[in-house]
């Protein structure tokens, strides 16, 4: 049985919400199922709109870096923060507990 891991959101209104998933899950997935503001997932997770777009926190550093697509995505989206990453592209582990992923306005 896999152990619940809690972190939060900051949706596009500044707001926090805490939420619990589990590892392997989509922080589009988990942000979807929260209803979370600013994150809508049009694509279904098929990493091809940009409607998850999220600025990680910047102690998950074990995250691998975006495929050519993804990073195409988010310049198209005007991103040149190089901190942004589109939420269908990433899983959450245990690492995420307690962390804080920033809907990206």
């Amino acid at each position: 049985m896999s152990n619940s891991i809690e972190f939060t959101f900051i949706d596009s209104n500044g707001d926090p919400h805490t939420v619990s998933a589990t590892s392997g899950e989509t922080l589009m997935s988990i942000a979807t199922n929260n209803n979370i503001r600013g994150i809508d997932g049009d694509c279904g997770g098929c990493c091809a709109c940009g409607t998850c777009r999220i600025h990680l926190d910047s102690t998950l550093t074990h995250i691998s870096s975006p495929e050519q697509d993804e990073l195409d995505i988010i310049e198209f989206a005007g991103d040149d923060s190089g901190t942004q990453r589109l939420g269908c592209q990433i899983q959450i582990d245990e690492a995420f507990a307690g962390k804080t992923i920033k809907v990206a306005q």
